[in-house]
């Protein structure tokens, strides 16, 4: 498996490579989460931010349209709240 995203490669910033290992969660997880996930919220036209549920956590990405390539400039994790489960039940499913 490659780092790539919709035919481009996926090039993270070194507070992104930080962030994601303080998570645990490694680059090979990045593509299945732009791609599975869902969208936590609206960004600019160029910027995606995606999400995907384990547990009561959700595992966030945020990644830059630069072109040629993406840029991961962004990995996180947070906890559910009773108001964020509710409303993204509605818009997404879960």
């Amino acid at each position: 498996m490659d780092f790539t995203y919709k035919g481009k490669p996926i090039l993270p910033t070194k507070t992104a490579l930080n962030e994601l290992s303080e998570i645990d969660v490694n680059l090979y997880e990045v593509p299945e989460i732009l791609e599975k996930g869902f969208e936590i919220r609206k960004r600019k036209k160029n910027i995606i931010e995606r999400g995907i549920q384990r547990g009561n956590k959700v595992i966030n990405v945020v990644v830059v349209d630069l072109g040629n390539y993406y840029k991961l400039i962004h990995a996180g994790e947070f906890t559910l709240s009773k108001k964020f489960k509710k409303l993204m039940r509605g818009k997404n499913g879960i």
